[in-house]
């Protein structure tokens, strides 16, 4: 079951969040959650890869926060999938064990920004708002292409 995090006032019912956090780390999910929520955005959290792909859906993120290193599904399979089932999603990957993947293999999965773990909560931030702006300006997730070779750069620069 998801746990449900601010803007919710305590109703269990899955409906249109901001920002979907799937982190097998709980503390972590919740902790990210938290500070995701004091900035005014409505966030759900899910452990597993496997349930974020038969929810996504119902849910309907604008922004999806994937670990890379789940339990049952990496997160670059999760990611796939989200992008097919819910293709108005941005998505941003973190992971505590790969540095940073090729540009190309992000722009690939649909991706729009790495984060490494530990996760600075300034850059987490920048990077969802990013995603949430291009998002109302344009109508679809903002996915790097080969015309913008410095976009994935451009998110922790301002």
């Amino acid at each position: 079951m998801a746990d449900l995090h601010h803007g919710d006032q305590g109703v269990r019912q899955e409906s249109n969040c901001d920002v979907l956090v799937i982190e097998d780390d709980v503390m972590l999910a919740g902790e990210l959650a938290d500070f995701l929520g004091r900035s005014g955005l409505t966030v759900r959290t899910l452990h597993a890869g496997s349930d974020a792909i038969h929810r996504v859906a119902a849910l309907k993120p604008r922004v999806a926060l994937i670990d890379f290193n789940l339990p049952d599904l990496d997160g670059g399979r999760v990611a796939e999938r989200i992008s097919r089932l819910s293709p108005s999603t941005g998505m941003i990957l973190m992971s505590g064990r790969i540095e940073e993947p090729p540009t190309t293999a992000l722009m690939e999965l649909g991706v729009y920004a790495f984060l490494s773990k530990p996760v600075a909560l300034g850059q987490l931030r920048t990077s969802v708002r990013k995603v949430l702006q291009k998002l109302s300006e344009d109508g679809a997730p903002p996915v790097a292409s080969p015309k913008q070779p410095g976009f994935f750069r451009s998110l922790f620069n301002g």
